[in-house]
């Protein structure tokens, strides 16, 4: 079983240009506490204490019960990983604030350390869009003219900007199609290199369909589109063909009837989203105990990944999507047998050797799932082959089974 602690590279340096609250730092992972390899990670209280929850790329809703174990309008710090930005606003897209309207104060934040938001967003974020790198792609299009008239520019997920250089159309767009399960958020500001934070001004979250028009008051004044993709979208034939299903953060089984539009033993291809990971399996099912073999599992790192010749094609019953680490209760672990010896805790996240907490790799005995929980636990955190792989659900197990005792070194735990 594999040992490895997942770190996350240092974040780039950001410039100071306002006042050392919203000041970046260089991002020191090792030492910040709940980072895994995430993009982002959310952060309740200042200097990143209290409640977290890591995401990667994408966009995230308060309104859809998005923000995890951070909570609506409870965020006060941010750790933003090298290579990625982050827009953080304050109403997210209810009360007609889809497609119109705005997401009230939006602020733009740099790769860093973000201990604290200020005091405009301190308690008070219900969105988050996380960007990486800008990507080419046909799941959204940006038009001239309404209507989807004049040029298109065509483009994938990632923050599209004019001060980057990578939204070609700045100022020009007045509408926008955008493929299902995809989400942009388009500001009428864009930050300059090296601000670690910035006001966006105006903010608006288009979700997936056609928008004739980004609305009057968007129209030709767009700088900043922060395009998220899903986490992980699955198909039923290789090159992202066939039947289709978009996946959100979470554990998913057929049993359950949860892969019902790509179907059960039916996937040849997964494209896995900027800051995610995945995690497939064979098998799906636990048995009157509340826990199974889920057979061979393997880990599946952001990119594609055609299935075709591999023994997983045409053979997944089990989907595991996550980002990283998260604090939360939905599952405790224990080091000795009948719930005895240290225990450690998790949210809703993937956890690999190094995030185990006080149990530790290769410790973990006995387990509980107090809540409606469900937890796959590896005895491998990477590679092609996960080791002996379970399926938990329902509540107390007093012994994880002598395959996996003081084996385990990755779970993936989702309510």
């Amino acid at each position: 079983m594999s040992i490895r602690k997942t770190l996350v590279a240092g974040a780039a340096v950001a410039t100071a240009l306002l006042p050392p609250a919203l000041s970046a730092a260089p991002a020191h992972a090792a030492v910040i506490p709940g980072v895994g390899s995430a993009p982002l990670v959310a952060y309740a209280d200042r200097n990143f204490t209290g409640a977290r929850q890591s995401y990667g790329a994408g966009v995230f809703d308060a309104a859809a019960k998005e923000l995890g174990a951070a909570g609506n309008d409870s965020i006060t710090s941010l750790y933003v990983a090298s290579g990625y930005r982050a827009v953080a606003c304050d109403n997210g897209g209810s009360s007609g604030k889809v497609n119109e309207g705005s997401l009230g104060t939006c602020r733009y934040y740099d790769a860093g350390l973000h201990p604290f938001v200020g005091n405009e967003l301190n308690d008070k974020i219900s969105l988050l869009a996380v960007m990486g790198k800008p990507v080419r792609g046909t799941s959204v299009t940006a038009y001239q003219d309404t209507k989807f008239g004049g040029t298109a520019l065509p483009i994938g997920a990632g923050g599209f900007g004019a001060v980057n250089g990578s939204l070609s159309m700045n100022d020009s767009v007045r509408s926008l199609k955008i493929t299902d399960g995809w989400r942009v958020v388009a500001c009428d500001d864009d930050a300059k290199p090296g601000t670690a934070s910035a006001d966006l001004g105006k903010c608006r979250l288009f979700r997936g369909g056609e928008h004739t028009s980004v609305g009057g008051d968007m129209e030709k004044k767009i700088s900043l589109l922060a395009v998220g993709a899903p986490a992980l979208v699955a198909t039923a034939d290789a090159g992202r063909r066939g039947a289709l299903q978009r996946f959100n953060p979470g554990v998913y089984t057929a049993l359950a009837g949860q892969l019902s539009a790509v179907g059960n033993d039916a996937i040849s291809s997964l494209l896995v989203g900027d800051g995610w990971r995945a995690v497939g399996c064979r098998n799906d099912s636990t048995g009157p105990s509340g826990q199974g073999d889920l057979g061979l599992c393997r880990m599946f790192g952001p990119g594609e990944h055609n299935l075709g010749g591999s023994p997983l094609n045409d053979g997944i019953s089990t989907i595991a999507v996550m980002a990283g680490p998260a604090s939360g209760d939905l599952l405790h672990t224990y080091a000795d047998r009948d719930y005895k010896g240290a225990t450690s805790s998790f949210g809703p996240g993937l956890y690999t050797a190094g995030n185990l907490g006080p149990v530790g790799n290769d410790a973990i005995s006995s387990l509980r799932l107090p809540a409606a929980g469900r937890a796959v636990l590896c005895g491998n955190d990477s590679g092609q082959n996960l080791g002996t792989c379970r399926l938990f659900v329902k509540s107390d197990h007093l012994f994880v089974g002598g395959d996996l005792n003081d084996k385990v070194s990755l779970i993936a735990i989702a309510p």
